[in-house]
């Protein structure tokens, strides 16, 4: 980042605020200076620019937002891999994040349609999936909603291809990476990526979402990895009476600990989700609009 004057810049673009620092990278929404367009980036942290693992790692997800093109998926326009501090631009998409409803709502009010957005972040990570991508970090700080109800999901930062023929069979074990409070039980396990383990993070998040706590909590890491890998949840239905039995079945699939026993996809599981609705008091879901 340069200054000039008394203002921060990024290559072209004019730094108006930092949305969020991170340990490895920052996020700061930015104005193009020849279009004024509302931008934002994404800019690696300089004490990560001189590690080489670190700088392909910050291309590769990059280059995966440079791919994708989805409306619920955030959408990188370009990739800039500067010598000293590289960077990527992004669409700007004014929003929070769906974990500060849910540990400050009174600040925060969670945005309406709750089922429209769980619809659209399924919508977003299925074209993922067609693409031959796990997103391996379902959370609801990684998905962004507007007061309209729009969505964004975000942060490709530890997806990973889906292995296929010899390379699933022999290609090791991959790092345990992830949110624990989200994690699939094979992901936990370190095997290879696939689509079912973001079925069980979405699962977790649509749990939280409709009863405000996850469906496993735990003292230590340990012990909560250990709950998500052997324990059965308490149905939602039974946190949160509210919801409806069918909804509540829907997200018990999504958490089953065998993969083979949920969602074959995000496109089953969408046609099962049409018909249903979150919470006894919502409106028929087949008016839903959202």
């Amino acid at each position: 980042m340069s200054k000039t004057g008394t203002e921060d810049r990024i290559g072209a673009y004019r730094v108006v605020r930092v949305i969020h620092a991170g340990v490895t990278s920052s996020v700061m929404e930015v104005v193009d200076e020849t279009t004024h367009r509302r931008l934002a980036i994404k800019q690696l942290a300089a004490d990560r620019c001189d590690d080489s693992s670190e700088r392909r790692k910050f291309a590769a997800e990059a280059k995966l937002g440079l791919e994708l093109r989805h409306p619920n998926l955030i959408r990188v326009h370009e990739y800039v891999a500067d010598r000293d501090q590289p960077y990527f631009v992004m669409e700007y998409f004014a929003a929070h994040n769906l974990k500060l409803p849910l540990v400050r709502p009174n600040v925060y009010p969670m945005p309406p349609h709750l089922r429209g957005i769980i619809r659209q972040a399924a919508s977003g990570l299925a074209c993922m999936h067609d693409k031959g991508w796990v997103h391996r970090d379902v959370k609801p700080e990684n998905i962004l909603a507007n007061r309209s109800g729009e969505v964004r999901v975000i942060d490709y930062t530890i997806a990973m291809r889906v292995r296929s023929g010899l390379s699933r069979l022999f290609g090791g074990k991959v790092p345990r990476q992830g949110t624990g409070t989200y994690m699939a039980p094979e992901q936990i396990r370190c095997e290879a990526p696939a689509p079912t383990a973001d079925i069980y993070s979405l699962g977790v998040t649509c749990y939280e979402l409709a009863c405000g706590r996850p469906p496993f909590r735990g003292d230590s890491q340990q012990e909560l990895l250990s709950k998500h890998v052997r324990e059965k949840p308490i149905p939602l239905k039974s946190r949160d009476e509210r919801v409806t039995p069918e909804f509540s079945d829907l997200v018990a699939r999504m958490l089953r600990k065998d993969p083979a026993e949920r969602f074959a996809s995000l496109h089953e599981f969408l046609t099962a989700l049409r018909p249903i609705r979150i919470y006894r008091d919502d409106p028929d879901p087949n008016a839903d609009k959202a």
